[in-house]
Protein backbone atom coordinates (compact mmCIF):
# COMPACT_ATOMS: atom_id res chain seq x y z
CA UNK A 1 0.00 0.00 0.00
CA UNK A 2 1.50 3.43 -1.09
CA UNK A 3 1.37 6.08 1.22
CA UNK A 4 -0.52 9.18 -0.29
CA UNK A 5 2.75 11.24 -0.92
CA UNK A 6 4.73 8.38 -3.00
CA UNK A 7 1.34 8.03 -4.83
CA UNK A 8 1.03 11.64 -5.80
CA UNK A 9 4.99 12.27 -6.14
CA UNK A 10 4.46 8.90 -8.51
CA UNK A 11 1.59 10.74 -10.85
CA UNK A 12 3.33 13.80 -10.74
CA UNK A 13 6.99 12.54 -11.90
CA UNK A 14 5.01 10.94 -14.85
CA UNK A 15 3.67 13.67 -16.36
CA UNK A 16 5.33 15.11 -19.83
CA UNK A 17 7.15 18.32 -19.93
CA UNK A 18 9.60 18.32 -17.52
CA UNK A 19 13.01 19.93 -18.63
CA UNK A 20 15.81 18.20 -17.24
CA UNK A 21 16.46 15.37 -14.62
CA UNK A 22 19.69 16.43 -12.12
CA UNK A 23 21.16 13.97 -9.54
CA UNK A 24 23.13 15.36 -7.00
CA UNK A 25 24.85 14.13 -3.58
CA UNK A 26 23.72 15.71 -0.08
CA UNK A 27 26.71 17.14 2.07
CA UNK A 28 25.64 16.67 5.85
CA UNK A 29 25.95 20.39 7.12
CA UNK A 30 24.59 21.30 9.98
CA UNK A 31 23.30 18.43 13.17
CA UNK A 32 21.22 19.67 15.89
CA UNK A 33 21.47 16.96 18.56
CA UNK A 34 18.71 16.28 21.40
CA UNK A 35 18.04 13.45 23.59
CA UNK A 36 17.77 10.74 22.09
CA UNK A 37 17.14 12.08 18.69
CA UNK A 38 19.06 14.24 15.88
CA UNK A 39 17.91 16.98 13.26
CA UNK A 40 20.16 16.51 10.11
CA UNK A 41 20.38 19.41 7.41
CA UNK A 42 21.72 18.13 4.23
CA UNK A 43 22.79 20.68 1.38
CA UNK A 44 22.59 19.74 -2.32
CA UNK A 45 23.92 22.55 -4.79
CA UNK A 46 22.59 22.64 -8.21
CA UNK A 47 23.14 24.96 -11.53
CA UNK A 48 20.46 24.72 -13.46
CA UNK A 49 18.29 26.04 -16.83
CA UNK A 50 15.02 28.05 -15.96
CA UNK A 51 12.21 25.59 -15.56
CA UNK A 52 10.42 22.73 -13.89
CA UNK A 53 13.22 19.88 -13.28
CA UNK A 54 13.00 16.51 -11.76
CA UNK A 55 15.49 16.27 -9.00
CA UNK A 56 17.17 13.35 -7.33
CA UNK A 57 18.90 12.85 -4.35
CA UNK A 58 20.96 9.06 -3.65
CA UNK A 59 22.92 7.92 -0.55
CA UNK A 60 19.94 8.62 2.13
CA UNK A 61 20.51 7.11 5.28
CA UNK A 62 18.36 3.85 5.16
CA UNK A 63 14.89 3.79 6.35
CA UNK A 64 14.60 7.77 6.85
CA UNK A 65 11.28 8.58 8.06
CA UNK A 66 9.33 10.64 5.86
CA UNK A 67 7.52 12.52 8.37
CA UNK A 68 10.35 14.45 9.89
CA UNK A 69 11.90 15.07 6.42
CA UNK A 70 11.63 18.69 4.82
CA UNK A 71 12.78 20.18 1.48
CA UNK A 72 13.44 23.93 1.67
CA UNK A 73 13.31 26.13 -1.70
CA UNK A 74 15.89 28.71 -1.93
CA UNK A 75 15.03 32.05 -3.61
CA UNK A 76 13.43 31.93 -6.97
CA UNK A 77 12.48 28.68 -6.92
CA UNK A 78 9.64 26.49 -5.83
CA UNK A 79 8.97 22.98 -4.63
CA UNK A 80 6.97 20.39 -6.02
CA UNK A 81 5.94 16.65 -5.53
CA UNK A 82 8.64 15.19 -2.74
CA UNK A 83 8.74 11.59 -2.81
CA UNK A 84 11.26 9.21 -0.65
CA UNK A 85 11.73 5.29 -1.50
CA UNK A 86 13.37 3.00 0.49
CA UNK A 87 13.04 0.38 -2.19
CA UNK A 88 12.62 -0.33 -5.65
CA UNK A 89 15.62 2.82 -5.68
CA UNK A 90 15.16 3.94 -9.14
CA UNK A 91 18.27 4.13 -11.76
CA UNK A 92 19.56 7.61 -12.35
CA UNK A 93 18.73 8.94 -15.82
CA UNK A 94 21.04 12.02 -16.03
CA UNK A 95 24.07 10.75 -18.31
CA UNK A 96 25.01 14.25 -18.80
CA UNK A 97 25.77 14.79 -14.94
CA UNK A 98 29.78 16.36 -14.73
CA UNK A 99 30.58 13.42 -12.60
CA UNK A 100 29.37 10.95 -14.84
CA UNK A 101 31.17 12.60 -17.78
CA UNK A 102 34.46 12.25 -16.16
CA UNK A 103 33.94 8.63 -15.03
CA UNK A 104 32.52 7.61 -19.29
CA UNK A 105 35.85 9.26 -20.13
CA UNK A 106 37.81 7.59 -17.78
CA UNK A 107 36.90 4.25 -18.94
CA UNK A 108 37.00 5.22 -22.73
CA UNK A 109 40.73 6.37 -22.31
CA UNK A 110 41.87 3.61 -19.70
CA UNK A 111 40.62 1.28 -22.94
CA UNK A 112 42.65 3.06 -25.28
CA UNK A 113 45.44 2.65 -22.99
CA UNK A 114 44.74 -0.88 -22.96
CA UNK A 115 44.82 -1.07 -26.67
CA UNK A 116 48.19 0.20 -27.03
CA UNK A 117 49.45 -2.10 -24.81
CA UNK A 118 47.95 -5.04 -26.37
CA UNK A 119 49.51 -3.70 -29.85
CA UNK A 120 52.85 -3.22 -27.90
CA UNK A 121 53.03 -6.51 -26.66
CA UNK A 122 51.99 -8.21 -30.09
CA UNK A 123 55.14 -5.83 -31.73
CA UNK A 124 57.50 -7.56 -29.18
CA UNK A 125 56.45 -10.85 -29.57
CA UNK A 126 56.90 -10.63 -33.14
CA UNK A 127 61.07 -9.65 -32.51
CA UNK A 128 60.80 -12.89 -30.35
CA UNK A 129 59.41 -14.89 -33.54
CA UNK A 130 61.87 -13.29 -35.91
CA UNK A 131 64.79 -14.11 -33.55
CA UNK A 132 63.83 -17.74 -32.97
CA UNK A 133 62.80 -18.04 -36.90
CA UNK A 134 66.52 -16.85 -37.67
CA UNK A 135 68.17 -19.78 -35.46
CA UNK A 136 66.46 -21.85 -37.26
CA UNK A 137 67.58 -20.99 -40.74
CA UNK A 138 71.36 -21.20 -39.00
CA UNK A 139 70.88 -24.58 -37.80
CA UNK A 140 69.40 -25.30 -41.24
CA UNK A 141 72.38 -23.41 -43.13
CA UNK A 142 74.63 -25.17 -40.61
CA UNK A 143 73.72 -28.85 -40.92
CA UNK A 144 73.79 -28.41 -44.89
CA UNK A 145 76.68 -26.61 -45.31
CA UNK A 146 78.75 -28.98 -43.04
CA UNK A 147 78.04 -32.25 -44.52
CA UNK A 148 79.18 -30.31 -47.67
CA UNK A 149 82.26 -29.63 -46.06
CA UNK A 150 82.85 -32.76 -44.58
CA UNK A 151 82.40 -34.51 -48.08
CA UNK A 152 85.09 -32.52 -49.27
CA UNK A 153 87.47 -33.00 -46.70
CA UNK A 154 87.82 -29.24 -45.74
CA UNK A 155 88.49 -28.90 -41.90
CA UNK A 156 88.78 -24.77 -42.58
CA UNK A 157 85.48 -24.60 -44.16
CA UNK A 158 83.93 -26.31 -41.50
CA UNK A 159 85.59 -24.34 -38.15
CA UNK A 160 84.59 -21.41 -39.74
CA UNK A 161 81.17 -22.06 -40.69
CA UNK A 162 80.37 -23.89 -36.78
CA UNK A 163 82.30 -20.03 -35.89
CA UNK A 164 79.74 -18.12 -37.76
CA UNK A 165 76.78 -20.06 -36.98
CA UNK A 166 77.63 -20.16 -32.75
CA UNK A 167 77.95 -16.32 -33.08
CA UNK A 168 74.76 -15.34 -35.10
CA UNK A 169 72.84 -18.20 -33.01
CA UNK A 170 73.96 -16.63 -29.96
CA UNK A 171 73.24 -13.00 -31.46
CA UNK A 172 69.18 -14.14 -31.97
CA UNK A 173 69.05 -15.74 -28.85
CA UNK A 174 70.25 -12.75 -26.98
CA UNK A 175 67.86 -10.75 -29.02
CA UNK A 176 64.85 -13.18 -28.29
CA UNK A 177 65.46 -13.08 -24.65
CA UNK A 178 65.75 -9.46 -24.83
CA UNK A 179 62.27 -9.01 -26.31
CA UNK A 180 60.94 -11.82 -24.31
CA UNK A 181 62.00 -9.91 -20.92
CA UNK A 182 60.29 -6.44 -22.38
CA UNK A 183 57.00 -8.60 -23.16
CA UNK A 184 56.61 -9.99 -20.04
CA UNK A 185 56.97 -6.48 -18.47
CA UNK A 186 54.54 -4.99 -20.71
CA UNK A 187 52.40 -7.87 -19.87
CA UNK A 188 52.96 -6.92 -16.20
CA UNK A 189 52.08 -3.08 -17.09
CA UNK A 190 48.80 -4.00 -19.15
CA UNK A 191 48.18 -5.95 -15.71
CA UNK A 192 48.04 -2.76 -13.84
CA UNK A 193 46.18 -0.81 -16.72
CA UNK A 194 43.36 -3.83 -16.60
CA UNK A 195 42.82 -3.53 -12.70
CA UNK A 196 42.20 0.40 -13.51
CA UNK A 197 40.06 -0.15 -15.97
CA UNK A 198 37.75 -2.73 -14.00
CA UNK A 199 37.57 0.52 -11.12
CA UNK A 200 36.82 2.70 -13.46
CA UNK A 201 33.92 0.78 -14.89
CA UNK A 202 32.68 -0.30 -11.28
CA UNK A 203 32.85 3.80 -10.60
CA UNK A 204 30.92 4.58 -13.47
CA UNK A 205 28.12 1.93 -12.40
CA UNK A 206 28.17 3.28 -8.99
CA UNK A 207 26.93 6.84 -10.30
CA UNK A 208 24.49 5.43 -13.02
CA UNK A 209 22.82 3.20 -10.43
CA UNK A 210 22.42 4.37 -6.61
CA UNK A 211 23.23 2.39 -3.79
CA UNK A 212 20.52 -0.28 -2.61
CA UNK A 213 20.91 -0.21 0.93
CA UNK A 214 20.43 3.52 1.68
CA UNK A 215 17.11 5.79 0.72
CA UNK A 216 16.65 8.20 -2.52
CA UNK A 217 15.11 11.46 -2.35
CA UNK A 218 12.82 12.71 -5.80
CA UNK A 219 11.38 16.05 -6.06
CA UNK A 220 10.10 18.51 -8.28
CA UNK A 221 11.86 22.17 -8.61
CA UNK A 222 10.98 25.05 -10.87
CA UNK A 223 13.12 27.57 -11.12
CA UNK A 224 12.20 31.21 -12.55
CA UNK A 225 15.78 31.84 -13.60
CA UNK A 226 19.11 29.90 -14.78
CA UNK A 227 21.50 29.77 -11.79
CA UNK A 228 22.97 28.31 -9.08
CA UNK A 229 20.79 27.05 -6.49
CA UNK A 230 21.42 25.08 -3.14
CA UNK A 231 18.48 23.67 -1.33
CA UNK A 232 18.43 22.45 2.46
CA UNK A 233 17.20 18.88 2.91
CA UNK A 234 16.33 18.60 6.87
CA UNK A 235 15.43 15.19 8.77
CA UNK A 236 14.55 13.75 11.77
CA UNK A 237 17.28 10.81 12.54
CA UNK A 238 16.95 8.24 15.66
CA UNK A 239 19.73 6.71 17.67
CA UNK A 240 21.57 9.82 18.92
CA UNK A 241 22.17 11.35 21.89
CA UNK A 242 24.76 13.62 23.96
CA UNK A 243 25.35 14.26 27.73
CA UNK A 244 27.17 16.54 29.60
CA UNK A 245 30.29 15.58 31.75
CA UNK A 246 32.61 17.58 33.95
CA UNK A 247 36.28 17.82 35.77
CA UNK A 248 35.24 19.93 38.79
CA UNK A 249 38.63 20.59 40.38
CA UNK A 250 38.28 22.23 44.29
CA UNK A 251 41.24 24.23 45.63
CA UNK A 252 41.17 24.14 49.46
CA UNK A 253 42.70 26.92 51.57
CA UNK A 254 42.16 30.83 52.33
CA UNK A 255 41.41 31.21 48.86
CA UNK A 256 38.53 28.54 48.30
CA UNK A 257 37.53 28.48 44.65
CA UNK A 258 36.08 25.58 42.28
CA UNK A 259 36.78 25.38 38.44
CA UNK A 260 34.66 23.09 36.31
CA UNK A 261 35.80 21.99 32.86
CA UNK A 262 32.74 20.78 30.89
CA UNK A 263 32.57 18.89 27.92
CA UNK A 264 29.81 16.67 26.45
CA UNK A 265 29.84 12.90 24.94
CA UNK A 266 28.09 12.49 21.93
CA UNK A 267 27.28 9.16 20.24
CA UNK A 268 25.30 8.59 16.94
CA UNK A 269 23.80 5.31 15.11
CA UNK A 270 22.02 7.28 12.00
CA UNK A 271 23.83 4.83 9.67
CA UNK A 272 25.84 7.24 8.05
CA UNK A 273 29.35 9.35 9.19
CA UNK A 274 28.74 13.10 9.97
CA UNK A 275 32.08 14.48 8.10
CA UNK A 276 33.06 18.31 8.91
CA UNK A 277 29.60 19.61 10.48
CA UNK A 278 28.82 22.15 12.33
CA UNK A 279 26.82 20.99 15.44
CA UNK A 280 24.22 22.01 18.12
CA UNK A 281 23.43 21.07 21.37
CA UNK A 282 19.64 21.30 22.44
CA UNK A 283 17.85 20.28 25.73
CA UNK A 284 14.90 20.01 23.87
CA UNK A 285 13.34 16.64 24.20
CA UNK A 286 11.08 16.68 21.12
CA UNK A 287 10.43 12.41 21.34
CA UNK A 288 8.43 13.31 24.89
CA UNK A 289 5.42 14.07 26.04
CA UNK A 290 4.62 17.89 24.89
CA UNK A 291 1.34 18.69 26.59
CA UNK A 292 0.42 18.22 30.28
CA UNK A 293 -1.07 15.29 31.52
CA UNK A 294 -5.08 14.57 32.48
CA UNK A 295 -7.04 14.98 35.46
CA UNK A 296 -9.68 12.69 36.39
CA UNK A 297 -12.57 14.20 39.04
CA UNK A 298 -12.47 11.43 41.73
CA UNK A 299 -16.65 11.81 42.89
CA UNK A 300 -16.99 11.23 46.55
CA UNK A 301 -20.21 9.51 48.48
CA UNK A 302 -21.26 9.00 51.67
CA UNK A 303 -23.53 5.87 53.17
CA UNK A 304 -24.96 4.59 56.07
CA UNK A 305 -23.75 2.34 58.32
CA UNK A 306 -26.81 0.08 57.31
CA UNK A 307 -25.54 0.35 53.62
CA UNK A 308 -22.08 -0.69 54.63
CA UNK A 309 -22.10 -3.57 56.53
CA UNK A 310 -24.65 -4.71 53.30
CA UNK A 311 -21.73 -3.63 50.58
CA UNK A 312 -19.32 -6.04 53.42
CA UNK A 313 -21.71 -8.99 53.26
CA UNK A 314 -21.21 -8.97 49.18
CA UNK A 315 -17.90 -11.20 50.68
CA UNK A 316 -20.42 -13.47 51.17
CA UNK A 317 -21.88 -14.00 47.83
CA UNK A 318 -21.27 -16.92 45.60
CA UNK A 319 -18.72 -17.48 43.28
CA UNK A 320 -21.01 -17.10 40.48
CA UNK A 321 -22.12 -13.46 41.61
CA UNK A 322 -18.67 -12.45 42.56
CA UNK A 323 -18.12 -13.18 39.10
CA UNK A 324 -21.09 -11.11 37.36
CA UNK A 325 -19.86 -8.33 40.16
CA UNK A 326 -16.76 -8.25 37.69
CA UNK A 327 -18.07 -8.48 35.04
CA UNK A 328 -20.43 -5.47 35.09
CA UNK A 329 -17.33 -3.65 36.92
CA UNK A 330 -15.93 -4.43 33.51
CA UNK A 331 -18.54 -2.73 31.93
CA UNK A 332 -18.65 0.71 33.92
CA UNK A 333 -14.52 0.82 33.20
CA UNK A 334 -15.46 0.75 29.39
CA UNK A 335 -18.14 3.02 29.73
CA UNK A 336 -16.30 5.71 31.36
CA UNK A 337 -12.92 7.41 30.12
CA UNK A 338 -9.92 5.58 32.19
CA UNK A 339 -7.11 8.31 33.72
CA UNK A 340 -3.77 8.40 32.08
CA UNK A 341 -1.11 6.84 33.70
CA UNK A 342 1.37 9.88 35.72
CA UNK A 343 4.51 9.45 35.46
CA UNK A 344 7.28 11.19 36.82
CA UNK A 345 9.65 12.89 34.82
CA UNK A 346 12.66 15.37 34.77
CA UNK A 347 11.68 18.95 35.11
CA UNK A 348 13.20 21.84 33.11
CA UNK A 349 10.85 24.57 34.01
CA UNK A 350 10.02 25.12 30.42
CA UNK A 351 14.33 26.35 29.39
CA UNK A 352 15.72 25.18 27.01
CA UNK A 353 19.18 25.81 26.77
CA UNK A 354 21.18 25.02 23.21
CA UNK A 355 25.08 25.10 22.77
CA UNK A 356 26.79 25.62 19.42
CA UNK A 357 30.05 24.23 19.19
CA UNK A 358 33.05 26.38 17.72
CA UNK A 359 34.17 24.87 14.43
CA UNK A 360 33.00 21.98 12.26
CA UNK A 361 33.46 18.65 13.86
CA UNK A 362 33.14 14.57 12.20
CA UNK A 363 31.10 12.12 14.36
CA UNK A 364 31.74 8.42 13.02
CA UNK A 365 28.36 6.26 13.08
CA UNK A 366 28.60 3.22 15.09
CA UNK A 367 31.80 4.12 16.78
CA UNK A 368 32.72 4.93 20.58
CA UNK A 369 31.48 7.98 22.14
CA UNK A 370 32.95 11.27 20.95
CA UNK A 371 33.96 13.95 23.83
CA UNK A 372 34.49 17.35 23.03
CA UNK A 373 35.35 20.22 25.54
CA UNK A 374 33.19 23.45 25.92
CA UNK A 375 34.44 25.32 28.39
CA UNK A 376 36.00 26.31 31.95
CA UNK A 377 33.68 27.87 34.52
CA UNK A 378 34.90 29.42 38.09
CA UNK A 379 33.41 29.65 40.88
CA UNK A 380 33.65 30.71 44.47
CA UNK A 381 33.36 28.06 46.83
CA UNK A 382 33.18 27.61 50.77
CA UNK A 383 34.96 24.49 52.08
CA UNK A 384 34.34 22.36 55.50
CA UNK A 385 34.75 18.82 56.85
CA UNK A 386 31.84 17.32 57.79
CA UNK A 387 31.30 14.55 60.21
CA UNK A 388 29.04 11.74 61.38
CA UNK A 389 30.26 9.91 64.40
CA UNK A 390 27.12 7.59 64.73
CA UNK A 391 28.18 6.23 60.87
CA UNK A 392 31.41 7.09 59.88
CA UNK A 393 35.16 6.86 61.34
CA UNK A 394 36.50 10.13 59.33
CA UNK A 395 35.50 13.35 58.32
CA UNK A 396 34.53 14.26 55.01
CA UNK A 397 35.53 17.26 52.28
CA UNK A 398 32.73 19.46 51.23
CA UNK A 399 32.04 22.19 49.12
CA UNK A 400 28.93 24.58 48.58
CA UNK A 401 28.93 27.10 45.47
CA UNK A 402 26.52 29.05 43.90
CA UNK A 403 26.21 28.98 40.20
CA UNK A 404 26.64 32.05 39.24
CA UNK A 405 26.58 31.86 35.36
CA UNK A 406 23.62 33.34 33.07
CA UNK A 407 22.46 29.34 32.09
CA UNK A 408 22.03 26.31 33.64
CA UNK A 409 24.75 23.55 34.25
CA UNK A 410 22.70 20.39 33.23
CA UNK A 411 22.79 17.38 34.96
CA UNK A 412 25.70 14.85 34.13
CA UNK A 413 28.89 12.95 35.15
CA UNK A 414 31.69 14.47 36.92
CA UNK A 415 35.39 13.81 37.77
CA UNK A 416 36.22 15.13 40.85
CA UNK A 417 39.59 16.42 42.12
CA UNK A 418 40.99 18.21 45.54
CA UNK A 419 43.89 20.54 45.48
CA UNK A 420 44.72 18.73 42.42
CA UNK A 421 44.42 14.68 43.22
CA UNK A 422 41.47 12.60 41.91
CA UNK A 423 39.31 11.82 44.21
CA UNK A 424 36.23 10.04 42.86
CA UNK A 425 32.99 10.65 40.67
CA UNK A 426 29.77 11.70 41.16
CA UNK A 427 26.88 12.97 39.38
CA UNK A 428 26.06 17.06 39.20
CA UNK A 429 22.52 17.73 39.61
CA UNK A 430 20.22 20.02 37.15
CA UNK A 431 21.48 23.48 38.81
CA UNK A 432 19.62 26.62 37.74
CA UNK A 433 21.22 30.36 37.29
CA UNK A 434 21.72 31.75 40.96
CA UNK A 435 21.49 28.43 42.82
CA UNK A 436 22.95 26.68 45.45
CA UNK A 437 24.73 23.11 45.83
CA UNK A 438 26.77 21.04 48.66
CA UNK A 439 28.67 18.50 46.91
CA UNK A 440 31.14 16.07 48.62
CA UNK A 441 35.24 16.08 47.84
CA UNK A 442 36.20 12.75 49.17
CA UNK A 443 37.50 11.34 52.96
CA UNK A 444 39.68 13.43 55.16
CA UNK A 445 41.68 10.34 56.69
CA UNK A 446 43.17 12.84 59.17
CA UNK A 447 40.09 14.24 60.81
CA UNK A 448 39.37 10.85 63.47
CA UNK A 449 35.54 10.16 64.64
CA UNK A 450 34.91 7.95 67.40
CA UNK A 451 31.21 7.50 68.82
CA UNK A 452 30.91 6.01 72.41
CA UNK A 453 27.89 5.77 75.19
CA UNK A 454 29.50 5.36 78.51
CA UNK A 455 26.27 5.26 80.37
CA UNK A 456 23.09 3.76 79.50
CA UNK A 457 20.22 2.42 81.37
CA UNK A 458 16.56 1.48 81.20
CA UNK A 459 14.25 0.37 84.28
CA UNK A 460 11.60 1.47 86.71
CA UNK A 461 11.23 5.00 88.26
CA UNK A 462 11.00 5.22 92.27
CA UNK A 463 10.11 2.61 94.82
CA UNK A 464 6.46 2.03 93.25
CA UNK A 465 7.04 1.95 89.48
CA UNK A 466 4.44 4.56 87.55
CA UNK A 467 6.58 5.16 84.47
CA UNK A 468 9.21 3.85 82.59
CA UNK A 469 12.83 5.27 81.93
CA UNK A 470 15.50 4.75 79.00
CA UNK A 471 18.78 6.60 80.05
CA UNK A 472 21.47 7.42 77.56
CA UNK A 473 24.75 9.49 77.17
CA UNK A 474 26.49 9.26 74.13
CA UNK A 475 30.39 10.55 74.12
CA UNK A 476 31.25 12.00 70.42
CA UNK A 477 35.48 13.00 69.65
CA UNK A 478 36.98 14.70 66.92
CA UNK A 479 40.52 14.45 66.46
CA UNK A 480 42.27 16.68 63.93
CA UNK A 481 45.37 15.21 62.54
CA UNK A 482 45.43 17.20 59.25
CA UNK A 483 48.15 19.48 59.96
CA UNK A 484 45.31 22.57 59.12
CA UNK A 485 42.96 24.09 60.36
CA UNK A 486 38.92 22.74 59.87
CA UNK A 487 35.63 23.65 60.13
CA UNK A 488 33.88 21.05 61.53
CA UNK A 489 29.77 19.97 60.89
CA UNK A 490 29.30 17.51 63.43
CA UNK A 491 25.79 15.62 62.93
CA UNK A 492 23.66 13.50 65.54
CA UNK A 493 20.58 11.79 65.14
CA UNK A 494 18.33 11.71 68.70
CA UNK A 495 14.78 10.16 69.64
CA UNK A 496 12.18 12.72 68.96
CA UNK A 497 8.29 11.71 69.51
CA UNK A 498 5.01 12.76 68.59
CA UNK A 499 3.17 11.29 71.81
CA UNK A 500 2.35 13.48 74.76
CA UNK A 501 2.55 10.39 76.97
CA UNK A 502 5.86 9.74 75.88
CA UNK A 503 8.64 12.72 77.07
CA UNK A 504 11.85 12.95 76.15
CA UNK A 505 14.95 15.29 77.41
CA UNK A 506 18.05 15.89 76.71
CA UNK A 507 21.18 18.31 77.16
CA UNK A 508 24.37 18.81 75.08
CA UNK A 509 27.61 19.80 75.93
CA UNK A 510 28.84 21.82 74.17
CA UNK A 511 25.49 23.40 73.07
CA UNK A 512 24.25 22.09 69.90
CA UNK A 513 24.16 24.92 66.93
CA UNK A 514 20.92 23.94 65.34
CA UNK A 515 18.05 21.80 66.09
CA UNK A 516 16.26 19.87 63.44
CA UNK A 517 17.78 21.67 60.71
CA UNK A 518 16.37 22.28 57.29
CA UNK A 519 12.72 20.57 59.30
CA UNK A 520 14.57 17.36 59.63
CA UNK A 521 13.06 16.59 62.90
CA UNK A 522 15.35 14.41 65.73
CA UNK A 523 18.87 15.71 64.09
CA UNK A 524 21.11 17.93 65.77
CA UNK A 525 24.51 19.97 64.15
CA UNK A 526 27.50 21.16 65.81
CA UNK A 527 29.57 24.17 64.07
CA UNK A 528 33.14 23.51 65.63
CA UNK A 529 36.52 25.31 64.78
CA UNK A 530 39.14 22.70 65.05
CA UNK A 531 42.92 23.75 64.91
CA UNK A 532 45.49 21.67 63.77
CA UNK A 533 46.35 18.85 66.34
CA UNK A 534 43.22 19.34 68.55
CA UNK A 535 40.56 17.40 69.67
CA UNK A 536 37.25 18.50 70.29
CA UNK A 537 34.83 16.07 72.21
CA UNK A 538 30.81 16.71 72.47
CA UNK A 539 29.02 14.97 75.38
CA UNK A 540 25.04 14.29 74.77
CA UNK A 541 22.85 13.26 77.07
CA UNK A 542 18.99 12.60 76.68
CA UNK A 543 15.76 10.71 78.68
CA UNK A 544 12.98 9.37 77.62
CA UNK A 545 9.85 8.57 80.13
CA UNK A 546 6.96 6.87 79.35
CA UNK A 547 3.88 5.02 81.05
CA UNK A 548 4.42 1.68 82.58
CA UNK A 549 1.80 0.03 81.20
CA UNK A 550 3.25 1.70 77.69
CA UNK A 551 5.79 -0.01 75.41
CA UNK A 552 8.90 1.61 74.27
CA UNK A 553 9.55 1.25 70.02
Amino acid sequence: MFRPLLSTSMLVLACPGFADTFTADARVDLVTIYPGLATVTRLITLDLPAGQHDIIVPGLPEGLSPQGLRVSAPSGTQIGAVNLANDRLPVTPDQTAPEIVAAKAEVERLEAVLRDSDAAIAAIRLRVAAADAQITFLQNLAQGRASDALTQGAIADIQALAQMVGSETLAARQTAFDAEQEAKAAERARQDDLDALKDAKQALAALMVPDQDGSVLTFTLNAAEAGAYTVDISSLEGFANWSPVYDMRLTTGDAAALDIDRAVVISQQSGQDWNDVQLVLSTARPGEQTAPSEVWPQPRRIISKDDLERERGVDLLSADAQSFARSGAVMMEEAMPAPMAVTAQADFSGATVTYTYPGRVTIRNGVDDLRLALDTISLEADVWAEAVPSRDSIAYRMAEFTNSTDEVLLPGQALLFADGTMIGFDQMPLLAAGADQNMGFGPLDGLRLTRATPAKSEGGVGVFTSANQLTEQVVMTVDNLTGQDWSVLVREAFSYTEQEDLEVDFTASPSFTRLNPEGRRGILEWDLELDAGAKQEIVLDYNLTWPSDYVLR
